[in-house]
């Protein structure tokens, strides 16, 4: 889920124009202040997304947290996780089960584990 949200979550596509009185200095860094209605909107756009390419993401594990990937992206019918970490083959297979329209798994993983993995 985080590679998912530094992917396609942290950008504003609504087309809305951040308020001016929400932004501020600090240290010389621009920062924003993010309302809950952003953050809808934000997790609005991720509940559409059909096909995700997180692939050289550094992705070594999947973690238990209350942010379940059906709950937030359940349209995903592709997924590429091409050139991440994984160690174990098990937490490729809870990535897919939880996506329940999944009709293509890209994986490409250099040196050990496996080559290449369509599902279809």
């Amino acid at each position: 889920m985080e590679a998912v949200h530094r992917k396609y979550g942290t950008a504003d596509n609504s087309g809305n124009n951040s308020n001016p009185e929400s932004i501020h200095t600090i240290s010389g860094k621009v920062v924003e202040e993010v309302g809950f209605d952003k953050i809808r909107r934000q997790l609005a756009q991720l509940q559409e997304l059909k096909i995700v390419i997180v692939d050289g993401a550094c992705i070594n594990t999947v973690e238990t947290t209350s942010l379940r990937i059906r709950d937030v992206c359940p349209k995903i019918v592709e997924l590429d996780l091409s050139r991440n970490l994984f160690e174990r083959f098990e937490d490729v297979v809870k990535i897919c089960g939880e996506l329940d329209g999944l009709r293509s798994l890209r994986i490409k993983y250099i040196d050990r584990l496996f080559l290449a993995v369509v599902m279809h």
